[in-house]
């Protein structure tokens, strides 16, 4: 008797509707067709100006026709700039520079002529509305002031080097500068300095400049034949770094010095040097893999250090082999070098595989071990230990810290990820263990002091002055740990943290709805919210993108998130008084931004049937003005809705979903319906979805064709993730299929990836489905624990045990879990037609899980089960013309299995090799 048995819904509905053409007194306005998709549009994210007088947002439209448009808040204007991205207001907010694109046609004659796609750049003075564009922009930066703009060129095609024109913009006077063959280029973030570093093709008129603009100067700071790289402006001083090349014929790779200057906005400026071919071990060297980095009191400078390369061996003299020849020795002309074979060792005791080795061999090449160097004493110590451990500085630049996962290796190759701390003074390089397998750590507070970390159910902080342990949450009477997680872990992570606030004051930490504000002393906590009373999940929202702590005497906004309601919005506190609600609506509310100079507020706001906009407020976001509107043609088509529908799994678990209708819905009729599955989707309640061919399972265009569409809920348990969808989605339809609207008959199932999986395994289990759609899908719970995610180069079984597959143990340990969950272990049960698809290149799920099902469907007598492959195609489809494609094979599949469309040949008949071959020869 075989123990993994399917299941069957009774469903309490009992009409079949075979016509499902809406009845033409319901079709007040039409569908929007694949004809009328290229205009929709997608804004992108709004930019304000300092002065919050200007909003700036790209769009990106589905035929690619892109634009820029340029808001006046206070004159009702609006400037549209074709193909325009990357707006960056100056800091005055007089000034406006872009990114302007080419378009779709253009980009691709170049592409079709090998030619370089580069694009330009326009500056818009903001009180007069003149526009000056430039072409062939590689980069672009303003002062610190606003008032110039340094534009950087492309290298020349075919350079080796990155070294290309700069010119620097007077943008009230007009008037330009250029420099040539410019490696780097930064503003000081005081007064209006640039510094500049100068490399040739031959060496010789390298050099470090500095331009004041202003003034008109230009100095030469040093010139050598060596590589200047890395410039650093020390924050809010006139203090430079950089590094100079330093070569040496037994190494492979160039060392190099560290260049400091000071006072370079006086007359006498200072320079220091930090030689690295005396001052750093041989072998080792400096290291341009990692950026340079002042302390904050500017004694101090801190760069990467990398291990060095000796140079390979000379081949032997050639005139010795001549001479040999010539004196009858055979051996010297006879025998050729043995070809070096290019095996690779896999061995069992890589802490990583082959594949994840090659796959991050650039960022493994750019690992550097941190060191400093003391400019005021001239000293220099290493911090850092292991090129693949984190090293950072604490705040003070007092002590550093160091990782060292090195104890759990093992553990941490499957997935279970734990490491040591390392405190380590800066001044004598001394380090102590200050903390033991921990698993999430958060690094030091805002003034150094303090270490913070959670353990078991409680944050941790380790007081480094007073070497002291102390749990912050103990009395706390709440859980920080987020025990809804339904991942397989030792422990629960916390539900986050907000961050420290100024001077050390207090850690700011989520529990499940509210903040909660914890006294590193261990005296005890508050909470600031009370989310909890509503079951409203209250989150900080960071409006200073430059601040490093929470200034407690500034109101803090907070994100709002109705845990069953799916309400969205605002609110408003200060530290130690109640929060004020400001906004909470019925659809998304998303995005507050503040600008850097005032109290003006934009952000944005969605719905199913409401396209994307953008509203600008003050602090209280009251009377909160809309300030675009895009898609204004969506009022000529007709449009769905949505609904947060309530259920509960056949296990009993409360869930909700997204239910998205069709457009002109008619409640006398029974529909056809699409379940989407993933994990949790209801959130997608409030989604609004641009209709596209492109984007192959698309709402919209789902609804348009005539289909209800159901987003379940998922949660997993572990070592059953299969049992768990069924549970779910088998609830989840009953719920929809009991309220009559939905034709039972006529249900389809789809997903990608980890949906994919599910919607494999769930037609092996029940029969409510009448087609399914599989998009690059586990398949074999067994041979898919050992497979590799190709494209990082990850082994699978990290991801299997502790990640989304939620197994928690190998196969061996659990057979009989391993088999139940299994696709394949019940593919001579599936009853659903089935469409699966795969890239053949796909470096996530190997493909060859698909290859396994087609071989197995294929022997269980399954015709209509096909597969459909990609030639090259990754995990997702990035070819125009597949995208494209199989979003119309899913229609045609659904349309045929849902409705009672006349089936494409494809789906009877297959596609074979030589038909295929004449087809792409036309």
């Amino acid at each position: 008797m075989n123990p993994f048995t399917r299941s069957a819904l009774a469903f309490s509905s009992g009409l079949v509707v075979a016509a499902w053409t809406l009845p033409a007194q319901a079709q007040q306005k039409p569908v929007a067709t694949p004809a009328d998709y290229g205009q929709w549009e997608t804004p992108g994210a709004a930019t304000l100006s300092p002065d919050g007088q200007w909003l700036a947002y790209p769009i990106r439209r589905v035929n690619e026709e892109n634009e820029l448009r340029i808001r006046s808040l206070t004159l009702d204007t609006l400037r549209v700039v074709a193909y325009g991205t990357n707006p960056t207001f100056s800091s005055d907010s007089r000034w406006l520079a872009y990114t302007i694109g080419v378009s779709p046609d253009e980009r691709e004659r170049l592409e079709s002529e090998e030619e370089p796609v580069r694009n330009g750049l326009g500056v818009v003075d903001l009180t007069t509305g003149e526009e000056t564009t430039f072409d062939a922009v590689a980069s672009f930066r303003f002062s610190e002031d606003g008032t110039y703009l340094a534009m950087r060129a492309y290298p020349p095609e075919g350079s080796e080097r990155e070294a290309a024109d700069l010119l620097v913009l007077d943008l009230a006077g007009g008037t330009t500068f250029n420099f040539g063959n410019v490696s780097g280029f930064v503003w000081a973030d005081v007064g209006v300095l640039l510094a500049v570093t100068i490399e040739t093709e031959s060496g010789p008129g390298n050099a470090v400049h500095l331009y004041d603009p202003a003034s008109g100067t230009l100095r030469v700071l040093e010139s050598s034949e060596s590589v200047y790289r890395n410039l650093a402006w020390r924050e809010d001083a006139a203090e430079l770094a950089v590094l100079r090349g330093q070569e040496d014929e037994g190494f492979k790779e160039e060392s190099h010095a560290v260049l400091a200057w000071f006072d370079l906005d006086s007359d006498r400026p200072r320079q220091r040097t930090f030689d690295a071919a005396t001052r750093v071990d041989e072998t080792l060297r400096v290291a341009e893999q990692r950026a340079l980095e002042w302390s904050d009191d500017g004694s101090s400078i801190y760069f990467g250090l990398r291990p060095r390369e000796p140079s390979p061996e000379p081949p032997a003299d050639s005139s010795e082999a001549a001479d040999s020849s010539e004196a009858g020795d055979s051996t010297a002309t006879d025998e050729e070098p043995e070809k070096q074979s290019d095996v690779q060792v896999w061995h069992a005791n890589d802490f990583r595989i082959q594949p994840m080795q090659r796959a991050q061999e650039q960022r493994d090449l750019g690992r550097t071990l941190l060191a400093v160097w003391h400019t005021d004493a001239d000293t220099y110590q290493q911090l850092g230990t292991n090129l693949m451990e984190n090293t950072q500085v604490l705040k003070g630049d007092r002590y550093a810290t160091e990782t060292d996962g090195e104890p759990h290796r093992f553990s941490t190759m499957f997935g279970r990820r734990y490491t040591d701390v390392h405190l380590i003074d800066r001044q004598t390089g001394e380090r102590i263990k200050v903390l033991d397998r921990v698993r999430h750590f958060y690094g030091g507070s805002s003034t150094g002091r303090y270490l913070l970390y959670f353990r078991g159910e409680d944050f941790w902080v380790y007081d480094i002055r007073n070497d002291q342990h102390i749990c912050l949450s103990a009395d706390v009477e709440t859980v920080f740990a987020n025990t809804e997680y339904d991942y397989p872990v030792e422990q629960f992570p916390p539900h986050g943290i907000a961050g420290w606030t100024r001077d050390d004051r207090a850690i700011l930490v989520y529990d499940k709805y509210d903040v909660w504000s914890l006294a590193p002393d261990g005296s005890g906590g508050e909470r600031l919210t009370t989310g909890a009373d509503e079951q409203i999940v209250h989150r900080y929202v960071r409006l200073d993108r430059d601040a490093e702590t929470i200034d407690p005497d500034v109101p803090m906004y907070l994100r709002l998130s109705g845990e069953w309601s799916k309400q969205n919005g605002f609110a408003r506190m200060r530290i130690g008084e109640p929060a004020e609600r400001l906004i909470l609506e019925d659809k998304g509310v998303s995005g507050l931004t503040k600008a850097d100079d005032a109290e003006v507020f934009v952000y944005g706001v969605r719905d199913v049937d409401d396209s994307p906009d953008f509203f600008v407020a003050g602090p209280d976001l009251a009377d909160a003005r809309q300030e675009t509107e895009t898609n204004p043609f969506q009022e000529d088509f007709a449009w769905g809705r949505s609904e947060l529908v309530d259920f509960e799994s056949t296990t009993g678990r409360k869930l909700q979903g997204a239910l998205l209708y069709p457009p002109n819905y008619d409640s006398s009729r029974r529909y056809p319906m699409i379940v989407y599955t993933y994990e949790i989707l209801s959130p997608r309640v409030h989604s609004y979805v641009v209709p596209s061919e492109r984007s192959y399972y698309n709402f919209t265009v789902f609804t348009n064709a005539g289909y209800f569409v159901l987003l379940p809920d998922i949660v997993y348990r572990v070592r059953d993730p299969g049992r768990s969808a069924v549970e779910a989605v088998e609830g989840a339809v009953q719920s929809i299929v009991d309220r009559g609207f939905i034709d039972l008959e006529r249900i389809g199932l789809v997903g990608h990836s980890w949906g994919g999986y599910q919607a494999t395994y769930i037609p092996t289990q029940t029969d409510i489905f009448a087609a399914s759609v599989a998009g690059a899908p586990m398949t074999n719970f067994l041979s898919m624990m050992g497979a590799v995610h190709w494209r990082p180069g990850l082994p699978e079984t990290g991801h299997w045990e502790t990640g989304q597959a939620r197994m928690g143990v190998p196969f061996w340990e659990d057979f009989e879990a391993h088999v139940r969950n299994s696709p394949a272990a019940f593919v001579h049960e599936l009853n659903t037609p089935m469409l699966m698809m795969f890239g053949d290149d796909d470096g996530t799920v190997d493909w060859r899980q698909g290859v396994e099902f087609y071989n197995y469907a294929r022997r269980a007598g399954k015709s209509d089960f096909v597969m459909l492959v990609y030639p090259g195609e990754d995990h997702g489809l990035r070819k125009k013309e597949n995208q494209i494609d199989y979003q119309r094979r899913i229609l045609q599949w659904f349309g045929h299995y849902l409705k009672g469309e006349e089936p494409a040949s494809w789906i009877t008949d297959g596609v074979s090799f030589l038909e295929r071959k004449k087809a792409l020869e036309r």
